[in-house]
């Protein structure tokens, strides 16, 4: 193959191994942007988001899928807001093997969220609420659950803090 031909079918393989990717991801680019200027994504597709490190205080991901997101490192705790405190919210959003790990998430909302096989390793969930939230599967080794409230949550296969696995929700 000549050198012309060669260069042309890489830059044609790239093209199409970008666009193949792109395809994969269901990141929603509106709700994203969205996300950037109001801090809230209700109802939002952010599959396989990359939101590592990132500073998410007080955001509404209400009823949002964020499965697969890696979400590292994030800032998910409380923002003060005037006189008031705004708690992230993740009620009833679909988090199903996102990466939590390392995440602060302090008096975030989990009512009712789907957070099978999630991983929360390190993570502060300090005064987390997680009442009816299914965390079948999830990893909580290391995390600070000092307040949490997991009241009606399903806790199967569910790797706790001290690395024990809690199969009561099964």
């Amino acid at each position: 193959m000549s050198q012309p031909h060669s260069v042309l079918y890489r830059l044609s393989a790239a093209c199409m191994l970008s666009l193949t990717a792109a395809s994969v991801l269901a990141v929603d680019p509106v709700k994203l942007d969205n996300l950037n200027t109001t801090n809230t994504c209700k109802y939002c597709d952010l599959t396989d988001a990359a939101l590592a490190g990132r500073d998410l205080r007080g955001a509404d991901f209400q009823n949002a899928n964020l499965a697969g997101a890696n979400m590292s490192k994030a800032d998910l705790s409380q923002r003060p807001l005037e006189k008031r405190t705004l708690s992230t919210n993740f009620e009833s959003a679909n988090l199903r093997k996102t990466n939590l790990s390392g995440a602060n998430l302090s008096g975030a909302n989990f009512s009712n969220a789907y957070l099978r096989e999630t991983n929360l390793n390190e993570s502060n969930l300090t005064g987390a609420i997680f009442t009816t939230a299914n965390l079948k599967g999830a990893n909580l080794k290391g995390a600070n659950v000092t307040g949490v409230k997991f009241d009606d949550a399903k806790l199967c296969n569910t790797t706790m803090p001290d690395g024990s696995v809690n199969d009561s929700g099964c």
